[in-house]
Order: structure tokens, then sequence, then C-alpha cells
């Protein structure tokens, strides 16, 4: 029997611990302001596209700028190559200069560039050999973005030893597979092979020309054969690199510098070419949630048959809890994209006040709301924009949305949106390895594109995250919720695709964890410094020297040391990425860091 004093304590207890719970969630709710973005103030004024680094300038301005240059040679023919390394040029801040041929290149006295970089599929070898000989006895580093033809090859045994190539055993060979080699691109060494009937994640270049290279060559990415019959120096070589006169030349026997990402392979290359190589990076990794519509009941029917759910309570009580799962497992942020409703002619309104509770929700995860501009009816996005106009005054109470996801960017940049959201300052868009990664899309709204969908994993799609983090220190997942309202397949069942998901992004951004989770408008604040600042870099003795020119609180860049590792540094902090890669974050405009020829204490 429980005395009347005891009983008292114990009833008191109760009321306590009732009355914490319940005031815990009064303030929280109380003090949860949803309707205030607390990322709006990220923004520095004056930051935009008029004082963005912007490589291509004259060929004069760069001979008289003591800048680090480019020079691409190719023809009409290569549009997709020079694009990329004009955009290489741009995020690294390196001068910009192209030519039709090497035999119309006039090589300047002084100020060499630093690299050419050539698309040799049609060059000249009896005029052009003899310059390229030049240019490496004078220390000019050659990168070849794609191999001259093989007819032009087998015609110039001379071509074939400047380049590394003993013999041509194959015209072109099915390889098994692709492997990667560990300290070439940021996230170490990958071995790209699966049973070739599996075309959901074999979409890499597997047929290519099968050279073997001299012994005084390093191999960075081989394509893989029956190891019982060829030792690895007799495997097909995919990219690889031979000293010449006082430089280094890169041959690259695929087309992955047809695609954005071969940023990152320039970056590499370049890092692995001098004595060390340190250049500007984002430090910004993203998960977009996109055309998340939880509002309306959107296909109800199938919905319905599907999950015994409309669209509403399967978004709150089941896709939710699932985001929230992923993004705690990856420690991301998220961005929810918000699209009121895809069907406009359904006759079915959304709700604002599920708006106002996912207002809240995403707070309360240190998230961000902003929109879509997807639908699946027949309504032109000003009519769109005029729809959703009333539902976010009515829900989001005066919220400021300063992202928007949208797969058609011509369309948006024509239509009359900043009169609905006139705060806006960063647009996401769809993957697309054959477009640039980050830009202005006028003088103030800068374009976050997407690295990759959420959903999908191909070798093709992680090389790319491969090349984009090594080059940009920068990711931007996709989840595009359509397909979940719209299922078209088994596939984009949420059980299925949420499955997916999580095992994707655990995957691909482990070995980024050292790069910071941000919501888009964080990440806009750092592209917009990484488009803005400028630098220069030299090494003197033991100690490598950094000046940033348009500093602005804080600037990321990636360094790698070739002979020796970095020891002590003043002005920043270092950060161990692995594979010879340490991130630096600066916190003056003058940084120096030491280098050491024994391994210091690791960094924490």
């Amino acid at each position: 029997m429980v005395s009347r004093r005891n009983f008292v304590t114990i009833t008191l207890m109760i009321l306590i611990i009732i009355f914490m719970f319940l005031f815990t969630g009064v303030v929280k709710q109380e003090l949860n302001e949803y309707n205030v973005n607390d990322y709006e103030e990220t923004y520095i004024m004056g930051m935009n596209a008029t004082n963005m680094y912007r490589a291509g300038k004259e060929y004069s301005d760069i001979l008289d700028t003591p800048r680090r240059y480019a020079v691409f040679v190719g023809t009409s023919l290569s549009p997709k190559i020079r694009e990329v390394v004009s955009y290489w040029c741009t995020y690294t801040k390196r001068g910009f200069l192209e030519c039709d041929s090497l035999a119309g290149y006039a090589i300047p006295e002084e100020n060499l560039p630093e690299v050419v970089i050539i698309d040799g599929r049609f060059m000249d070898v009896d005029t052009e050999l003899p310059i390229m000989r030049e240019l490496t006895d004078r220390g000019v580093h050659l990168i070849f973005a794609r191999m001259p033809h093989l007819a032009i090859m087998a015609e110039s045994p001379e071509l074939c030893e400047f380049l590394g190539i003993r013999g041509v055993q194959k015209r072109e060979v099915l390889v098994d597979g692709v492997h990667l080699f560990e300290g070439f691109l940021l996230g170490g060494e990958r071995i790209y092979a699966t049973d070739m009937n599996d075309t959901d994640e074999q979409n890499l270049e597997m047929v290519v020309p099968w050279y073997m290279l001299d012994s005084g060559t390093k191999t960075y990415i081989m394509g893989m054969m029956d190891e019982e019959k060829y030792e690895n120096e007799n495997m097909p070589a995919i990219l690889w690199r031979k000293s010449a006169g006082n430089a280094k030349v890169f041959c690259v026997n695929a087309n992955y510098m047809l695609n954005m990402y071969g940023v990152g392979f320039l970056s590499a290359m370049m890092a692995e070419a001098e004595s060390y190589e340190i250049y500007p990076v984002i430090n910004a990794q993203c998960f977009t949630v996109a055309e998340f519509s939880g509002f309306s009941e959107d296909n109800t029917e199938e919905l319905e048959e599907l999950y015994s759910s409309a669209q509403p309570a399967l978004y709150e009580g089941v896709i939710w809890p699932s985001l929230i799962s992923v993004t705690e497992k990856t420690g991301a942020r998220i961005n929810l994209l918000t699209a009121p409703q895809l069907d406009y002619y359904d006759d079915k309104e959304p709700d604002s006040e599920i708006l106002t509770r996912y207002l809240t929700l995403v707070k309360e995860e240190y998230g961000e709301v902003g929109v879509s501009m997807g639908r699946v009816s027949d309504i032109s996005l000003e009519g769109k924009l005029a729809r959703d106009y009333s539902f976010y005054v009515e829900g989001a109470d005066g919220y400021t949305f300063i992202s928007m996801y949208t797969e058609d960017l011509e369309e948006v940049m024509s239509a009359p949106w900043k009169r609905y959201y006139p705060h806006l300052r960063t647009i996401v868009t769809a993957p697309d390895d054959e477009e640039p990664i980050v830009d202005y899309l006028d003088r103030n709204i800068v374009m976050q594109r997407g690295t990759t969908y959420a959903r999908d994993h191909t070798f093709g799609g992680n090389l790319a995250i491969m090349g984009y983090e090594t080059a940009l220190g920068y990711s931007n997942a996709v989840l595009d919720m359509k397909e979940v309202s719209y299922p078209e397949t088994e596939e984009d069942y949420w059980q299925n695709l949420s499955r997916e998901i999580s095992r994707n992004l655990c995957t691909y951004w482990q070995d980024y964890e050292v790069f910071e989770q941000t919501t888009l408008t964080e990440s806009d604040a750092r592209v917009r410094k990484f488009l803005t600042l400028d630098y220069r870099a030299e090494r003197t003795g033991d100690t490598i020297f950094l000046h940033i020119n348009e500093f602005r609180d804080a600037a990321w860049f990636l360094l790698k040391i070739n002979n020796g590792v970095p020891g002590k540094v003043r002005g920043g902090a270092l950060q161990d990425m692995g594979g010879g890669y340490y991130l630096l974050e600066a916190a003056e405009t003058e940084v120096e860091i030491e280098v050491e020829s024994t391994v210091p204490e690791l960094y924490r």
C-alpha cells in the first residue's frame, strides 16, 4: 500500500513531467517563426554577375597579366570540349585562349601558357608535332582531350612515341570494366565492373582503342580485361601521363572531356603535373526535394489504389518521415521545393494549412522551403504562377522564397516570375552533364544545376560526381517527387524509390563528408563568393603563399602537394580529404602553408 506522502510525491512528479512536455511543445510552437526564412540574411550586397571572374580575355590582356592561362586548340567540331575548358578556366581563375590549330599558334617568348589542351581528332602531325616538342621543352604541359584518329596514329610512330604508346594492340576492344586508380580524382579508387547485360549501372564507354604503353608512363584509368590472360600493364589504357621534355603529356582515350564533369579531370591532371596545385571550391552539398506536391489531391484514384491514401496523407504520413530519415543518416539539410498542385484542371485546390505545417517541420530540421515550376496540366507558366500566388500568400504568411526548381530554364527566364517572387536569387535545374554546373542566369540570379538524381546510381553518374567534387567541392542531389505522384513503373513506387534514395545518398556522400551540407540559399552565397573571388599562389622554398582578392568572410580551396605534405598553416585551416587532397578554409586574405617532407600529426 502506497503511503499518502509517497502518493503526493508521485502525483507531483507526474504533473511536473506533463507540464514540462506540454510547456516544451508550446514554447517550441510559439518560438518557431515558420514564416521567417532563417537563411535570407546570407546574401552579400554587390555579389552578382558584374563582379564575377570569367575566363576569355583578349590575347594581349593575357600576356600583360601575371595569371596562369590555358590554350585550347580545336576546330568548330569541338564545341563541347571548348565549353568544358572555358568553364574550367573560369572556375579556377585561369586565362583562356583558343586557336584552330597548333600550326596557327605563335608561342610567346615570355609568359608561356601553363597548359595547352588539344582536340587531337583532326591534327596535322607533320606540322604540329614539332610545335608540341617545343612547348614541352619549354615546360608547357599538354592534354589531349581527345586522341588523334587511329589512322593518324598508325601513320606516325613518332607521335605514338611522344604520347607514350609502344603499339596498337587492337583498333577497338570491348573491356569488361573500368578501373580508376587511387589518388587521381577526389573520392579514391573505383572499379566499375558488372555483368555487361546489366544496363542499369553500366553506362560508361566500354569500347576503346587498345593502346600498349611504354614503361615510363603512369596510368590513371584503365580498361579491365581477363586478368588470367593479361597483366595490368598490358590492359587497355584510358587515361595516362608521360613525361616529355620539361613537362607532362596527358592522353584521354575516351569521351570524358565531352561532359562537363571533365572540369574535374582537368583539375586532377594539373594537380598531377605540378609540384602542387591549389584552386578554389564551393564547399556545398545540397539535397533538393523538387516538385513536392503534398497539398492537393492530385491523381487520387491511382494513389488510393496503390497506397490506400490520398496524396496529402501519403506525403505527410509516409514520405515526409522517410525523407527525414535520409537527412539524419547523411547529415543533409532538406530543401523542400514545393508545387502547390500538379494538375490544375481537376477542380481540386491545394490546402494552404498543410503548407503552414510543412514550413514548421522544415524549420525544425534547419532546412529551407522554395518553389517548383513543374506541372502535368497544359497550363502556361504564367498561369501557374498566378494560381500558386494566392496559395503561398495564404499558407506561407510572408515567408521569403529564395530558391526555385525548374526543368526548363529558358521558359522560366522568359516568364514574369519576379512579380511573384521578388526575393528569388537562386534557380536549381535538372542534372545535365553537358551543361555548366554553376553560373549566373542574369545579373542577379545564380543557377545551381543538379549533379545527380537521388534515385539513380550508374557508373557514369558516380564518375561524374567524382569529377564535380574534384573541380568544385559541390554536389546537388535532386529528388523529383512528380514521379511519385504520377508513377509510370513500379520503380516509382515510394517503397521502392525510398530504398534507392537512402542507399545512393549514403554511398555518394560518404567520401565527401568533409564538405559541408547546406541549404540552397547557403550554397547560393558560397557560389557567389566562389565566382567572385580571385587569387594568386606561389611557392617559395618550403612555403606556399596564397593571396585572395575579393575575399568575403571565408573561402575554400583544394590543395594537393606531390612532393611533401602540408605542415603549419597561417591564415586558415586544413582538413585531409584523402588521396593527397586537402580542403583549405581560408580565414584571411593571406594564407601561408608550410610543406614538410614527413607526415605531420593527423588533421582533426
